[in-house]
């Protein structure tokens, strides 16, 4: 019976695996939860994606801080730029929908066999490819700004450029990258209840990757400076 004893409390000694597990899950689900609440007015989405991506990987990752404290200063720190990202990013993301929507005709009606052979619509299917091409490409630069976004103090025309040239650079982490995003947001949308922990999950598996292409442009850090990053 004491030897029973012994070994329940060692599994929940605040040294086990499964204590620290149950810390780390439960850290990730209210940074998940206060990423959906703060993203409720939309325009904040990139605020709150760069607050979530910096507190995970000072906090969670490397045990800085406070994960909620972090969270916020983060939040507020990066409001204005974040709102302004966002706002220019779903503008993009609208305006390119929109124009595939006003050419009159699907993609498909145009790769129909009918049009192929008339050679009709070849001109229309190229506005498709363009604007297709253009959505993936705002797609992709909104894995890598709002990481960046929440690591360097530059402007929003710097953190687009510096997205986009992470983005091609490491072409091989932005496919890993987008796979990871799609299976999570597959997941979202068929078990809604599942943004619970997905917005901490993306967060956590996208750093192991965001970090090694950012550590190429960080600086070095100064003399007595706790350079936590470095530790990643």
């Amino acid at each position: 019976m004491a030897q029973g004893e012994k070994k329940k409390n060692s599994l929940f000694s605040q040294d086990s695996g499964l204590t620290q597990f149950l810390q780390f899950a439960g850290e990730l689900i209210i940074l998940s939860l206060l990423w959906v609440l703060t993203s409720i007015p939309v325009i904040t989405i990139g605020t709150s994606t760069a607050a979530l991506y910096y507190a995970v990987v000072k906090s969670v990752r490397c045990s800085r801080g406070s994960f909620v404290k972090e969270y916020f200063h983060a939040w507020k720190q990066n409001l204005f730029k974040g709102c302004i990202l966002t706002v220019f990013w779903l503008l993009c993301i609208i305006f390119l929908y929109n124009c595939m929507q006003n050419l009159g005709t699907s993609m498909w009606e145009l790769l129909s066999p009918e049009h192929v052979q008339a050679g009709s619509g070849e001109s229309m299917l190229g506005l498709y490819l363009i604007c297709g091409l253009a959505m993936i490409i705002l797609g992709i630069l909104f894995i890598y700004i709002f990481p960046v976004l929440s690591r360097f103090d530059i402007g929003t025309v710097q953190i687009l450029f510096m997205a986009f040239v992470m983005a091609i650079r490491y072409i091989h982490y932005t496919i890993a990258l987008v796979a990871v995003l799609l299976a999570l947001g597959v997941l979202a949308v068929r078990i809604p209840a599942a943004m619970m922990f997905v917005p901490g999950v993306w967060a956590m598996t996208s750093s192991h990757l965001i970090e090694k292409a950012m550590k190429k442009y960080l600086p070095e850090p100064a003399e007595g400076e706790d350079a936590w990053w470095l530790e990643l």
